[in-house]
């Protein structure tokens, strides 16, 4: 069960990888730890690009039964009150889905406040 239940972690960090693209950095795919630059979903042209981030997300060995913790490497165009409300509300939203696959919803909860920050 648990060689079971850690294949499905790997294959989770894949598919962040695949969504993600070049925007994502696999440090680890068990337990998992990786760095996803995100931004607007409406800012493709870069001089349009007034706030991202570079999310980190760092899980234990019990993920997804415990969250990952989430932290932002860098950012841009966003102050630390912002920064902090932002990896709050991400945080929150990972203790809402203990116990299933997160990374995917936490990397995508970002480009929406980013964008209604922008």
């Amino acid at each position: 069960m648990a060689a079971e239940a850690e294949e499905e972690v790997r294959l989770e960090v894949e598919a962040v990888a695949a969504v993600y693209g070049e925007d994502c950095r696999v440090y680890c795919d068990f337990p998992p730890h990786l760095v996803v630059h995100v931004r607007p979903n409406t800012a493709d042209d870069s001089s349009q690009q007034f706030v991202e981030l570079f999310l980190g997300i760092k899980a234990s060995s019990q993920y997804p039964k415990e969250p990952p913790h989430v932290y932002a490497v860098e950012s841009k165009g966003l102050d630390e009150n912002r920064q902090a409300y932002l990896i709050s509300s991400i945080q929150d939203k990972a203790k809402e889905h203990s116990y299933y696959p997160m990374l995917v919803i936490l990397c995508e909860v970002f480009p929406c406040f980013l964008h209604s920050v922008q």
